[in-house]
């Protein structure tokens, strides 16, 4: 019998790699379910710029569709309330509406950049809370990470849009709390957890709405797309890859978000990044990269 051709070798194991990949359960899965919230949520900037809406109009509707679009998935056995889920509300309303209010104030690429400060914040967290140490590979690629927000943030010190740098920031810091409470409620129904957030969010930011809150048919479709697609269903895939990789791994994979949202802005608005923002967002590209490409290696000797 002939040996089989290098084509035929190459196919082979691509199909390996894909099964691997796929495999329900496995930390691969988790990792591509992470990367699926990360490309979903980094199209908030076209939508947010796109709607001449007030920023906390968005943010109602966004949470009023996607509250909407879980009760359908709702079950009765799956309410269950306790402290965490509280916190899990609170946080959740709070990193997401100063989110929409700083894309408003400052560049879409600058909110969503300054944002992703949070996996300072999971790392420090995560030590303190669950003694987890901090892989030699992961410390590196949070630092360059990093290297890559102080760019960005040292670009934007003194413009007029400092306030929404401010904002953005401590969004970053609110995103990393959700993040980490999201530990204590992985037993529980996640359907629950993201209806229960949203319909917090959207009660709270009613009476802020109300005059403004007769909307074009246009801008209702919009708003209900970026309600479901782009903000609800991110944060149930996210959730549910958090149940096979850690926290940490998760915020260095959600580090795309802050490289593809300007990119999207750019194509679809014509909004140009800073040249220290195109400078900070490659930096946090080549980190993450550099980090799944030493675990490679690793594997692979």
């Amino acid at each position: 019998m002939a040996n089989p051709s290098r084509k035929q070798c190459t196919v082979h194991a691509v199909e390996l790699t894909l099964r691997k990949l796929v495999m329900f359960g496995s930390p691969n899965s988790g990792r591509l379910l992470i990367v699926l919230a990360a490309v979903l949520w980094s199209l908030a900037g076209v939508f947010i710029k796109s709607l001449a809406l007030p920023p906390i109009t968005i943010a109602f509707y966004r949470f009023l569709f996607a509250a909407l679009f879980f009760l359908f998935f709702l079950k009765a056995q799956d309410r269950e309330f306790n402290r965490n889920v509280l916190f899990s509300v609170l946080t959740y309303i709070a990193a997401t509406g100063s989110f929409v209010w700083a894309n408003k104030l400052t560049t879409a690429a600058n909110a969503v950049v300054l944002q992703y400060t949070a996996p300072i914040y999971v790392y420090a967290l995560v030590h303190v809370l669950f003694r987890e140490k901090i892989k030699r590979f992961d410390f590196f690629a949070l630092c360059g990470g990093m290297i890559g927000i102080l760019i960005i943030f040292f670009g934007s010190v003194g413009h007029p849009d400092m306030p929404g740098v401010a904002i953005a920031l401590f969004s970053g810091l609110l995103f990393s709390l959700y993040i980490v409470n999201l530990r204590f409620l992985l037993g529980m129904s996640m359907v629950f957890i993201v209806f229960l957030n949203n319909l917090g969010g959207a009660i709270l930011f009613l009476p802020l709405a109300i005059n403004d809150i007769y909307l074009s048919l246009s801008q209702l479709i919009a708003l209900m797309i970026m309600g479901i697609v782009q903000f609800g269903t991110p944060y149930f895939i996210f959730s549910k890859g958090l149940k096979t990789i850690s926290l940490q791994e998760a915020s260095l994979i959600l580090l795309l978000e802050p490289v593809l949202n300007p990119l999207w802005v750019h194509l679809v608005i014509g909004e140009v990044p800073s040249g220290l923002t195109f400078i900070g967002g490659s930096v946090i590209l080549i980190s993450l990269a550099g980090r799944y490409l030493f675990i490679l290696s690793e594997y692979r000797s």
